[in-house]
């Protein structure tokens, strides 16, 4: 389950969505029952609900599950009912805040029918975001199993094993290695499952990031029972090597065909880079120094996600990697061991057209599910209804993967984000695209405002080369327009409040013309004092000779003259608001907007222009990323009561594939903030 303020109750739930049991859904799975639910650990010791795996007992050695070391490589990896073929199963976290696992257990064909109960656990045993799970053998009984780090509030961290029964269940989990607080960092540890020491039993490696910028690669070797014993490490590097593990994406798998499984990493060195690495396993279970394969400049790391498994059938599995092209089409790439341990030999072993499917909705498994001896590739996958349906791609003799074989599915019942398929390895979430960030020059708020205020906005060249320096890629800034409409400023205040000469409102002065005239004035306090007022045209084009993208405000008040009744104020008026975003509009990227208060003013604009084809400048704008609790204030209050805010929306509205603009009144800080945080 995941972290809640309450509990809602299983009937309430199953009420309230009309679900009944039988028909497939997450929330009431047809199929074959578990001979004996398990309960899920005891909570009566565990802190926060926690399960007290303290107070589990080893794996009785009652002679029940005797295990059989199998062939390693020989049997199907995740088996979960004995018949030969690879299975999937996904852990579900019930919003009613129980657990459960589904077993979809393949047909001859490669198909899945409804998934089954395979376990379940009541509300308040688990939470999920405290699990990093893997599925492998590991008693080496022929059956799949699955375990799991589980990290608890108090810093303890322990692995359990739900031991497959070889009926498609599981039997209740145990715990064997756990160590007390201060030693482990569970969000350190990246999981990945495979027989490392080739003696027929899958183990567990454990990327270890410390938190000093050094990496170590642990082993935890699985004994007969499906626990893990104390770790040991092989590779370790220090900070000053520059590893980092939210630029890598690991897969298991025997890449040599020596019987033990390796780890291949796909890795994201410097921006705009990939290669692949062989992580060689040695007898021992330990790993060899890395080797280094294929590279590319022309892939993006977000937008791979990396596979593993023996699809031609010739006792070597290839590591794989799912490209999803900027173009909508995605394709599986794969690539093979040399003789000299690097991977290469890249050819295409799935192409699908744009359009047929969105790797977002995915959950990929890798494993023999039609029993051929070839590795395919399977996926659950889910759609923003609530629908589901599961997809196996078969392999060929050559190793290519054949047309989509859809079978089961489900009109509602699954949240995709409450399903988490168990494979052999994982990856630590991807890190967002680093956003281009704006720029917006603060105002104070409360009583009396305009006494504080030190006219920040960055509606001159100035200010546009500062916020570039502080590494912003864009800027707010504000259009106002003087009397009759008869031309575009850069001003954020209503009045010339802020500049020399007399004071007056914008909309009631000339910019040419008269005693008072707004051409010519210059801010006289703060930052930019000395600086003057510029039109729209100029500071449009100081933005394109700074490469400064312009998210441009129309002001309220504009709506004096761009809404007058009188016919040629209005048109001179929509023409120096117009005019020179459309004079410039193939060559720069430039935004407008006016505030959702100017309801009259903001339909005028959208009508306005879109009939002038402009309507790309009225998309895409940046996300405010600010705390509305956090206003700004001279002098400014610090940038690190936004970090809270500021994680919250990166969060939100990050991607791996693409960047997403952000627009903050501290562009310095944010940037500074931002690094180590995205990619």
């Amino acid at each position: 389950m995941k972290r809640r303020f309450g509990i809602i109750g299983t009937a309430v739930v199953c009420a309230l969505l009309g679900l009944q049991a039988g028909t497939g859904s997450a929330s009431a799975v047809g199929g074959g029952e578990a001979a004996a639910v398990a309960a899920g650990a005891e909570t009566s010791g565990g802190p926060a609900g926690f399960p007290y795996v303290g107070s589990v007992a080893a794996q009785p050695d009652d002679g029940t599950r005797a295990a059989t070391v199998r062939a390693a490589g020989k049997s199907p990896r995740h088996d979960y009912n004995g018949d030969g073929r690879s299975d999937m199963v996904a852990w579900y976290d019930y919003d009613d805040g129980h657990d459960g696992m589904r077993a979809f257990l393949a047909g001859a064909d490669g198909s899945f029918p409804a998934p089954n109960r395979a376990w379940e656990s009541a509300a308040g045993n688990f939470w999920a975001e405290h699990m990093k799970r893997v599925t492998g053998d590991f008693n080496g009984d022929g059956i799949g199993d699955v375990a799991a780090f589980y990290g608890y509030d108090d810093g303890r961290v322990s692995l359990l094993t739900w031991l497959g029964t070889g009926t498609g269940t599981f039997a209740a989990h145990v715990a064997s290695w756990a160590v007390a607080p201060g030693n482990w960092t569970f969000d350190a540890i990246t999981a990945e499952a495979g027989d490392f020491n080739g003696d027929g039993r899958d183990d567990i490696a454990a990327w270890y990031d410390y938190r000093n910028g050094d990496d170590k690669l642990f082993t935890f070797l699985a004994d007969a029972k499906g626990g893990f014993g104390t770790p040991f490490s092989s590779f370790a590097r220090t900070d000053a090597d520059g590893w980092e593990v939210d630029r890598m994406k690991f897969a298991t798998g025997d890449y040599n065909g020596d019987g033990r499984d390796d780890i291949g990493v796909l890795d994201s060195y410097t921006a705009g880079t990939v290669r692949l690495m062989t992580f060689t396993a040695e007898p021992g279970g330990g790993f060899g120094e890395p080797v280094r394969g294929w590279e590319s400049t022309g892939w993006q790391f977000g937008r791979v996600s990396v596979h593993s498994g023996d699809f031609d059938g010739n006792g070597r599995d290839e590591f794989a990697a799912w490209y999803d092209y900027a173009d909508g089409h995605d394709a599986l790439i794969g690539f093979e061991l040399d003789a000299n341990g690097a991977f290469g030999n890249r050819r295409e072993l799935l192409n699908a057209v744009p359009g047929w499917y969105e790797r977002s909705q995915m959950r990929i498994v890798t494993g023999d599910y039609n029993g051929d001896g070839r590795d395919d590739l399977a996926t659950f996958y889910g759609y923003s209804d609530t629908r589901a349906k599961a997809i196996t791609f078969v392999a060929k003799a050559d190793g290519t993967l054949g047309d989509a074989l859809h079978s089961w599915s489900e009109p509602k019942g699954w949240t995709l984000d409450r399903v988490h398929m168990a494979e052999r390895y994982s990856s630590p979430p991807p890190l967002p695209v680093c956003p281009v960030v704006y720029g917006h020059g603060g105002y104070p708020t409360g009583a009396n405002a305009w006494e504080r205020d030190k006219i920040r906005q960055p509606n001159h060249p100035k200010g546009l080369a500062q916020h570039k320096s502080w590494g912003a890629g864009g800027v707010e800034a504000d259009l106002q327009l003087t009397k009759d409409g008869t031309k575009g400023v850069m001003w954020h205040n209503s009045t010339t409040r802020g500049l020399t000469g007399p004071k007056a409102d914008v909309t009631d002065i000339w910019w040419a013309t008269g005693a008072d005239q707004l051409k010519g004035r210059t801010i006289d306090d703060g930052p930019y004092a000395g600086e003057t007022v510029y039109t729209f045209r100029e500071w449009l084009e100081s933005a394109k000779k700074q490469n400064m993208a312009a998210f441009v405000e129309l002001k309220g008040e504009a709506g004096q003259s761009l809404l007058n009744t009188n016919a040629t104020i209005r048109e001179t008026a929509w023409k120096e608001v117009i005019d020179p975003i459309a004079e410039r509009a193939s060559t720069q990227k430039i935004m407008i907007y006016t505030g959702a208060k100017n309801t009259d003013l903001k339909a005028e604009l959208i009508k306005r222009i879109e009939a002038a084809g402009l309507g790309a400048t009225l998309k895409n704008y940046p996300r405010w990323v600010d705390s509305a609790a956090v206003g700004w204030e001279e002098p400014a209050p610090p940038a690190s009561e936004q970090y809270a805010t500021w994680q919250e929306k990166l969060d939100q509205f990050g991607t791996p594939v693409s960047s997403q603009a952000m627009v903050t009144t501290w562009p310095k800080e944010l940037k500074s903030w931002l690094s180590g945080k995205c990619l």
